[in-house]
């Protein structure tokens, strides 16, 4: 019940949040109709990624637990281990096939708009091919989709392994919305020059706060303190 609620309203809410910035008709970069599906397919890969990594971290202390109690537990930790990646094989083919779509969709839309060269096409090639090269092809194109689309192939995955390469998907989610939110605000409207952005890292008040480091590291642990919440109240995951 929870997830067909819960999937639909997710959908909504990212493809909310990419008709936001695909609908901006005075900034290139974002003024695109696949914007919409670019950021569901993300916030798909980005979801299961964290799901199967959580997952681990869980049946990791669990079999930590089964190792280290002086009681008896139901089942071994072997069988933990065997469970847990029979489990993630079967997810990481789920994942493989949203971050194919989820690339296609990302590089699809560069082509198409350098095949059209429409009249910002100039100031967006300085900034994908050069300002912002090292962001968009080294740290997210490659260090966030290619390595680990590349590790989750490979044979007999083990869990450092799988561990790895669903960490560096979550990072080259987080470079594609960088590269959007912030790069799509590194030029002008006038396309004139470039603007510059400083991550405050230590707040001096309420906006920096909110704009800077702290403000995102409390959005990000936010969802793991609501679901211990939850987990208090409606027991789903047993340690003993």
């Amino acid at each position: 019940v929870l997830a067909g609620i819960g999937i639909p309203v997710a959908c909504f809410l990212h493809g909310y949040a990419g008709f936001i910035f695909g609908s901006v008709k005075a900034n290139a970069l974002w003024m695109t109709p696949l914007m919409p599906v670019i950021f569901i397919m993300s916030a798909i890969v980005s979801g299961i990624a964290l799901c199967m990594l959580t997952y681990i971290v869980i049946m990791e202390w669990k079999k930590f637990r089964i190792r280290t109690s002086k009681r008896p537990w139901e089942v071994t930790a072997e069988e933990v281990a065997g469970v847990e990646l029979d489990l993630m094989r079967k997810t990481s083919k789920y994942l493989l096939g949203f971050m194919i779509a989820a690339i296609t969709l990302e590089l699809l839309d560069i082509v198409f708009r350098g095949y059209t060269a429409v009249k910002s096409w100039d100031i967006l090639r300085t900034i994908i091919y050069g300002k912002d090269f090292v962001n968009i092809f080294i740290l997210q194109y490659t260090i966030g989709n290619l390595i680990p689309f590349i590790m989750l192939l490979l044979p007999r995955p083990t869990v450092r392994r799988l561990g790895v390469a669903l960490c560096l998907v979550l990072f080259g989610v987080f470079m594609m919305r960088w590269n959007v939110v912030i790069g799509g605000q590194a030029f002008s409207l006038t396309f004139a020059g470039y603007m510059h952005y400083n991550l405050p890292m230590i707040p001096h008040n309420i906006e920096t706060f909110k704009e800077g480091l702290f403000g995102a590291l409390v959005i990000g642990v936010m969802p793991f303190v609501l679901f211990w919440g939850i987990n208090k109240i409606v027991p789903s995951l047993k340690y003993k």
